[in-house]
C-alpha cells in the first residue's frame, strides 16, 4: 500500500494512529511538529500526510507552503478539534478534513479511501486495455 506520515505532538495518539494505519495495510511514519514533517516530506517516500491541527498556528500553514515547493507533494489530511480547522483545511487545499474526537479506526478507514480513490488498484481488465493499446 503506501507510506503514511502521521504528524500529531501527542504519543498516546500518534501511536494509536500508527497502530490503526498499519494495521490497514500501510507504513506509517511520525512526526512530533511540522518541522520534522517536512523534513520527512523532503526525503521523499510519503504518499499521504495526516496533521493534526491543535493550533492554526502550530505551522500547519507553513507546512503546506513548504510542500507546494515540492514537485510531487503528497495530499494532506487535516484532523482536529479546532473552530478554524475547517477553513485552514480549505485554504491549504486539504484533500480531506476530519473533526475529533476522531478514533483511530475512522483514521485509518478515511485514510484507506482516500488512498484507494488517488492511487486505485488496477485490475486485471484495466492491465489488459492497457496492454492492447501497447501492442495496437
Amino acid at each position: 500500500m503506501g507510506s503514511i506520515l502521521l504528524v500529531e505532538s501527542d504519543v498516546i495518539t500518534s501511536d494509536a494512529w500508527a497502530s490503526a494505519v498499519t494495521a490497514s495495510g500501510h507504513a506509517a511514519l511520525t512526526a512530533s511538529g511540522m518541522r520534522s514533517a517536512l523534513a520527512l516530506i523532503r526525503e521523499g517516500g510519503v504518499d499521504l500526510v495526516v496533521v493534526d491541527v491543535y493550533d492554526p498556528r502550530a505551522g500547519v500553514i507553513e507546512l503546506a507552503r513548504g510542500m507546494d515547493a515540492l514537485p510531487d507533494a503528497p495530499p494532506i489530511v487535516v484532523v482536529s478539534s479546532s473552530p478554524a480547522a475547517p477553513q485552514i483545511s480549505v485554504r491549504i487545499g486539504a484533500a480531506l478534513f476530519l473533526p475529533k474526537p476522531c478514533e483511530p479506526g475512522e483514521l485509518a478507514a478515511a485514510v484507506a479511501q482516500l488512498f484507494e480513490r488517488l492511487h486505485p488498484v488496477r485490475g486485471i481488465d484495466d492491465e489488459r486495455t492497457t496492454r492492447t493499446r501497447r501492442l495496437g
